[in-house]
Formats: C-alpha cells, structure tokens, sequence
C-alpha cells in the first residue's frame, strides 16, 4: 500500500477534502491513486459535478466504475435523480450500471410516495422520457403515464426502511408473479441477469441461485455474491457459508462472515483467502487485533498483499496511529498498549529492511 494512500485517508477524517484531492493526485501509483481518488470523490458528493469530475479522473477501470456506482447511490438518496442518472450512464461494467440505476429507481419512489401526491410531472423532478426508459421497471406499483408518475399505491409495513417497491390500490397482499426468463440466446443473459436481481430484493434467494447457477462468468459469482450476502442478512449464516465456498473472489460476503469471528483470528485468515481488496484486509487486520491484541502470524497473512517488508512496516504504523487515537477518545488504555506494540512491531520490521539493504 502507498504511504499517502494512509495520508489522504487521514486528511479526509480530519474534513480537509481538497487536501486529499492534492494529496491523492500525487500518489504515483495509479492502483492506490485510483483508490484514493475515490474516497476523495465520495466525500465531495454534496458537490455532484466535481465529484463527478475526480472520479472520471480514475485510471483503474473497475474502481472508476465502483465510484460512478457509489456516487448515484449517494446522489439518488439525497435527491438528486438527475446527476444520479448522469453518472450512473457512465458506469462500463453492465452489471455495476444496472444495480445503479436501480438504486435511483428505487429511491425515486421512496421520494414520491413520501410526499403523498397523486402524481408527480416529470419535469418537477427534473427528468424526461428518456430518464423513465433507463429507470424501467419502475417498482412495483408506479405507473408511468402521460409525462406522470402516479403512485396509486400504499407502502408495504417491513421492518427498518421503506420497501423498495409499492403495491397497488385494492390489489391483494402477495407476492407478484414476475414472469420466468427464457434461455434462448445470448441477448437474454442481461435480462436475465435482472431477473435473478429483482427475485434477490424480493427474498426469493432459492430461485434466485438456481437461475444465477445457469449464468456465465463473471455474471455467475457476482449474483451468487449478491445472494449469500442476503443470506447472511436474513440470518442464515450457514447458506451464505455455503456460497462462500464457492467463490474465489467474495470481498464483500467474506468480509461480512469474518465480522462475526473477530475473536479467532485463524478463522478470519481463512476467509481473507478470498478477500482481495486491501482496504478490507487492512480494517480487519484493525479489527481483529483491536478484540486480540498484537498477533505477528495473523498480521503477516493479512497483510501479505504489501509489496515489501518496509511498507508493511508502514501500514503497522499506520494502523498504531489509528488506534492510538482511538485510545485517547474512549481512555482505554488496552488499546493504547497495543498500539505500543504495533508502532514497535513496525518500527522493528523497518529497521530490518534497512539493515538489509
């Protein structure tokens, strides 16, 4: 990990966002720069266009999309559906795309029915015919009509927030009856892909795999991700287990699971066998030695993706600073010892790589 990838990190915390900016700009290696950047592009969210404009400025692929992605979800949710849509069109990866543009969807009819109208025009929520077509299917219960959304429905009671979807007036409480994809050629993979996402926000996660399981890759372990995840959420740890084992790549799942066993760190070394984000591996490493204590064999395996022994000397001290302030916030004086010990481990493995040198 870059040295000002840990800097930009610490300004941001500290609310110095065109510090970060400069500072990520700086950050030769266009890996941790393209990471950086996006954190610096999230929290310049109030300000959609130049949060826009950071985010496009990302090299890596993949992490410019999972910004694009990031900043319509953070614009839809704070009203704003124009530059949610705006930013979402610009996302490459399909899957990424779809899942942005439904997030807007879906937090445009929590927005609608809120306000308790009838009907809403289209140009009072700043958008036009070609905005409805990207947002198609509207949820459940919103009709589009006449350059109208018209709601004419009531909200489902669940438990936490409002249901991503309304049901129609009069109609009977019970699941719809959406209609089965056919597998007939290529040209429906993406369909069907939407498909499998919908039954999964729906909770019908047994349909969902089964079809997801008829899917190429990388399709295939995305939406299997997608439903172990919401397995986990509904409370079956051991099918999303189950999921899990079956995936090389599950950076969210496996990060969730190894949440749940912060207390033994081999257990947590098993799941970062398939966690290839380094942010994710560094805040469990946090985690887990904040429960434990200083554990060198469990920090050497979770931080294996530092290049050399003088950046991984780096990031323990890193990770020392960050729970030494932690220490000073709560008086726990636990923490501050063990923050001792990181900034002395990491102090050791610098002067060795010096040494060697």
């Amino acid at each position: 990990m870059d040295e000002g990838l840990l800097e930009v990190k610490r300004l941001l915390s500290e609310g110095k966002p065109e510090e970060a900016l400069r500072k990520a700009a700086g950050i030769s290696d266009p890996y941790w720069r393209s990471y950086a950047l996006r954190w610096v592009a999230e929290a310049h969210s109030k300000d959609p266009e130049k949060a826009v404009k950071i985010a496009e400025s990302i090299r890596v692929p993949s992490i410019r999309d999972e910004t694009l992605r990031s900043l319509a979800y953070l614009f839809s949710k704070s009203g704003k559906f124009r530059e949610a849509l705006e930013v979402a069109r610009k996302i490459k990866n399909q899957f990424l795309r779809k899942k942005a543009l439904r997030a807007v969807s879906n937090f445009l009819a929590r927005s609608i029915i809120s306000k308790g109208v009838t009907e809403i025009r289209l140009s009072d929520l700043n958008l036009d015919e070609r905005d409805i077509e990207d947002l198609k299917p509207l949820p459940y219960g919103l009709i589009y009509r006449d350059g109208k959304i018209m709601p004419g429905a009531k909200i489902l009671p669940l438990k936490g927030e409002v249901r991503e979807g309304v049901i129609e007036r009069f109609e009977k409480l019970g699941r719809r009856k959406i209609p089965a994809p056919e597998f007939q050629e290529e040209s429906n993979l993406e369909y069907v892909s939407d498909y499998v996402l919908r039954l999964i926000e729906k909770g019908s996660l047994t349909e969902a795999e089964n079809l997801a399981r008829g899917l190429p890759e990388p399709m295939k372990s995305y939406l299997l991700e997608e439903i172990g995840i919401r397995f986990l959420e509904s409370g079956l740890e051991g099918e999303a287990e189950r999921i899990f084992g079956e995936l090389t790549t599950a950076n969210v799942l496996g990060s969730m699971l190894a949440r749940k066993r912060l207390n033994d760190p081999d257990a947590v070394i098993a799941y970062l066998g398939r966690i290839h984000n380094p942010a994710t591996r560094l805040m469990l490493a946090y985690e887990v030695t904040k429960k434990n204590g200083l554990n060198e064999k469990f920090l050497s395996a979770a931080l294996m993706w530092a290049t050399d022994e003088w950046k991984k000397g780096r990031i323990l001290k890193f990770l020392a600073f960050e729970m030494l302030e932690e220490a000073k916030r709560t008086g726990d004086e636990r923490l501050r010892r063990i923050s001792r010990e990181l900034f002395e481990l990491g102090r050791s493995i610098e002067r060795e790589y010096r040494s060697a040198i």
